[in-house]
């Protein structure tokens, strides 16, 4: 078994295994395979490597870990990455330079190649992003319709955001390994998109000051047209394009109108509409209904964060309702 220092050391991602092993050729041919690396060379002492990958639809996230120091390189890429150290040193070189490996890497772009040096006992989660996709829901949050590319600073980024999103990244990582499989497909398009808006609210780019300009006005029709959409497709993700088309306005127009007619977000107001579908599944069970399905079908990937909503919006627990739905049966 891999060696990991340390005995309450905790392994991220253990139900997407890559490889795990001390076989430095086998670490070489799955770094290659599913990572797309084009360069590995393995350093003195004991090798040992112990790598997770789980992918999604644009979002990916990795763990890595190795015994003794190991050096691999990347090619361009259609992805961004941005690395978080958990144990030990390494170091990260673009065409910008060379930087060490902390808490949180500045935002690491994929149109240049990419060297990583691992020391020895090394461990850290690694976020991929899809560029396009980032692009897509930028332009969206920003109302533009231009041509204009995004371009992620590569500066260092602020230590309260990332504070933050660091802590929101290890808990995407623990929820992945706990529910993933029973996700619908709802609830992981939601997932990847909250992760994406906070990495771009909370990362510089060269939107970012557009995205702290008051944006326009519009009218309270603005938030029934959109509400009747939501509860219309409330099995669908938000897409943030489609719900600004609906009503003709930029994305940020839509959620300036929310907060404004007291109705938080768009996702808010989903969530209160998903929250009562949940209820009526419940209400109305099968023998194989539990909790934890009508909480993903309806687009939830946290079940004590639904069980907690679901309280606060219908007085008791989900598990109340379907417990006593059950019983009447």
């Amino acid at each position: 078994m891999l060696r990991l220092p340390g005995s309450k050391d905790v392994i991220y991602l253990d139900k997407y295994e890559v490889v795990h092993s001390r076989d430095s050729e086998l670490a070489r041919d799955r770094l290659f395979s599913v990572y797309g690396a084009d360069g590995f060379d393995k350093g003195r002492g004991n090798f040992g490597i112990r790598a997770n990958y789980a992918g999604m639809t644009v979002v990916g996230l990795g763990f890595c870990c190795y015994d003794s120091p190991v050096s691999v390189s990347f090619p361009e890429a259609n992805f961004i990455r941005q690395f978080f150290s958990i144990q030990g040193r390494a170091s990260f070189t673009t065409s910008r330079g060379s930087s060490p490996i902390g808490a949180w890497t500045p935002i690491v772009p994929g149109h240049s190649r990419l060297q990583l040096e691992f020391g020895e006992d090394y461990r850290q989660l690694v976020l991929r992003i899809d560029t396009l996709a980032l692009e897509r829901t930028m332009k969206a949050l920003a109302g533009d319709a231009s041509d204009r590319r995004l371009e992620l600073s590569e500066s260092d980024p602020d230590p309260s955001s990332m504070a933050l999103f660091r802590r929101q990244v290890f808990h995407l990582a623990e929820e992945l390994e706990t529910f993933a499989d029973q996700y619908s497909p709802l609830a992981r398009a939601e997932l990847e998109r909250n992760l994406i808006v906070r990495f771009l609210l909370g990362h510089e780019h060269n939107f970012s000051d557009l995205l702290r300009r008051e944006p326009r006005s519009a009218g309270h029709s603005v938030v029934a047209r959109i509400e009747a959409f939501i509860e219309a497709n409330w099995s669908r993700p938000i897409d943030l394009d489609e719900i600004a088309g609906v009503a003709n306005v930029g994305v940020r127009t839509v959620f300036r109108e929310f907060a404004r007619a007291g109705k938080g977000s768009p996702a808010q107001f989903a969530k209160r509409v998903r929250l009562q579908r949940a209820a009526e599944f419940l209400r109305s069970p099968i023998d194989t209904t539990t909790v934890t399905g009508v909480a993903f079908r309806c687009g939830f990937h946290n079940v004590g964060r639904f069980a907690a909503d679901y309280l606060r919006l219908h007085g008791e627990l989900p598990s109340e309702t379907l417990k006593r739905a059950s019983s009447a049966l």
